[in-house]
């Protein structure tokens, strides 16, 4: 099994290395967060500390914040699209029927999820340490484990939402929905405490989107304290159990015919 996994591993990295949007979603997305914050708000935003974290600067939140923002992309964007269009054309009907075992397949996602992640987070880290120097402190085993409950949440979503018998117009649709929708309620790349007092509203949203949720989790394991959201994150890995289970009765291999 091991070796199954692994050749559809590579199979699937090759694939989208050549996919434009699977490299927007999760490699660009970093950079074009960071930059569309620095031409709205001014160059020097990064740097800035938040009053009430004093030594915390704006891109020490920003990063693990993005990091978990890809990871949200990688499985319920990429993911989805991805399985979609393999059930389009068929291809995954006849991995169905090859001798590999479904959980092979299922892996292999999941480590191609973690792969993406890791090396979008690694490359807008590196590339912020060298602008803007590392954190005071930082926790980077603790970043990992988080990121990794983040990636968790997203695969199983996006294995739901993928597997869902609907024509692949339909996923092109619903991922990119579920992500926006998700993303423009997390913050839109800003610290949610920076909306507490410009837009009260908005701040309220952020507090029962589950993608702030996790943000603020995965900050809190990348600064080394525990965030005040850990029950919501633990409630999202404990649903996302749940859609697991969900997912193996309605997992549509064949497409819609």
């Amino acid at each position: 099994m091991a070796a199954t996994v692994w050749t559809l591993v590579r199979a699937q990295l090759a694939l989208l290395a050549r996919t434009p949007l699977a490299l927007l979603a999760v490699l660009a997305l970093p950079f074009a967060m960071l930059l569309a914050l620095m031409l709205f708000i001014g160059f020097s935003f990064p740097t800035l500390e938040f009053g009430a974290m004093p030594g915390v600067r704006v891109i020490d939140r920003l990063l693990p914040e993005t990091a978990g923002t890809v990871a949200a992309s990688a499985g319920i964007l990429v993911l989805t699209l991805h399985l979609s269009e393999m059930r389009d054309t068929g291809l995954l009907g006849r991995l169905r029927r090859s001798p590999m075992r479904d959980g092979a397949y299922i892996l292999a996602q999941a480590i191609v999820a973690v792969v993406l992640v890791a090396a979008s987070t690694a490359l807008f880290m590196a590339v912020t340490f060298v602008f803007y120097g590392p954190p005071r402190t930082w926790h980077p085993l603790s970043l990992v484990a988080a990121l990794l409950a983040v990636t968790y949440c997203s695969v199983s979503a996006g294995l739901l939402l993928g597997g869902l018998r609907m024509p692949r117009a339909g996923a092109r649709i619903a991922a990119p929905l579920c992500f926006v929708l998700l993303f423009l309620g997390s913050g839109l790349g800003v610290p949610r405490e920076g909306w507490e007092g410009v837009a009260p509203w908005f701040y309220q949203v952020t507090t029962v989107n589950p993608l702030a949720q996790l943000n603020d989790f995965v900050f809190g394991a990348y600064v080394g304290r525990l965030s005040e959201t850990w029950p919501a994150a633990a409630g999202l890995v404990a649903t996302a159990i749940v859609v697991n289970l969900v997912t193996r009765r309605v997992f549509n291999w064949e497409g819609t015919k």
